[in-house]
């Protein structure tokens, strides 16, 4: 195989394309201490907790939390000195902008949740929707 061939094949795998992390600026998003310490204590070297923002719900956004170990060209992350730890796409972030990332244990759950959205004018009784100012 030459070398042009076996160069172009290498497009089809993804898994090695490199793409550099972009930090979410300081201020845009706000972890609390308990949420540190939880993702800490849940985190593989490979995971990181994607905040996600979609349509739907009983208020009509609505946030989805989860553990990820990839991270989008479009992604932007919350580091903790060199460790990522959050990772979020730059149109939800645009929904959840100035919030607070909690980490709380109630007597129903333990979950991460958005709190204090600043762009938010109404939220739904679980916490997990909200609309738009």
């Amino acid at each position: 195989m030459s070398l042009g061939r076996f160069a172009n094949s290498l497009r089809f795998l993804p898994s090695l394309r490199l793409y550099s992390s972009r930090l979410i600026p300081q201020g845009d998003l706000i972890l609390t201490k308990a949420a540190k310490q939880r993702l800490d204590e849940i985190l593989s070297p490979e995971e990181k907790l994607r905040i996600e923002v979609e349509g739907g719900g009983c208020a009509g956004f609505e946030y989805k939390i989860r553990l990820d170990t990839t991270v989008a060209p479009d992604d932007l992350v919350v580091k903790d000195g060199e460790k990522e730890l959050v990772v979020v796409d730059e149109m939800s972030l645009g929904y959840i902008r100035g919030s607070t990332v909690d980490y709380v244990e109630d007597l129903m759950k333990a979950s991460f949740r958005v709190l204090a959205n600043p762009l938010a004018e109404k939220g739904c009784s679980c916490g997990t929707s909200f609309a738009m100012k």
